[in-house]
């Protein structure tokens, strides 16, 4: 997945300062007296619905295990019993299917 470059939504801001210094006017640049404390104004961060959207998928996904290991369990038992059958027909049914669809 690619990062998200949230560096597109940033804007000069309003107090004149320019967006890598987050708008900080420092004291004694715009002529103002040296005891004058400086303006500062708050950084925000716009994230679009489907930057949203996908993070919250992301995070849905991450709860999800890899694999259903009570399957894989189950598998491993008849195999190794030897009570697993394969169907071959389904195999190859499922082997057609796959080719039509890509055709």
């Amino acid at each position: 997945m690619d990062p998200i470059d949230n560096n597109a939504n940033i804007k000069p801001s309003r107090a004149g300062g320019d967006a890598r210094t987050g708008g900080v006017e420092q004291a004694g640049r715009s002529g103002a007296a040296s005891s004058s404390k400086p303006v500062v104004e708050a950084d925000a961060v716009t994230i679009t619905r489907m930057a949203t959207d996908m993070l919250q998928l992301e995070n849905q996904l991450a709860d999800v295990p890899d694999a259903n290991m009570e399957r894989v369990e189950q598998l491993r038992a008849a195999i190794s019993d030897g009570s697993y059958k394969v169907d071959l027909e389904r195999i190859v049914n499922n082997l057609l299917q796959a080719e039509q669809d890509l055709s």
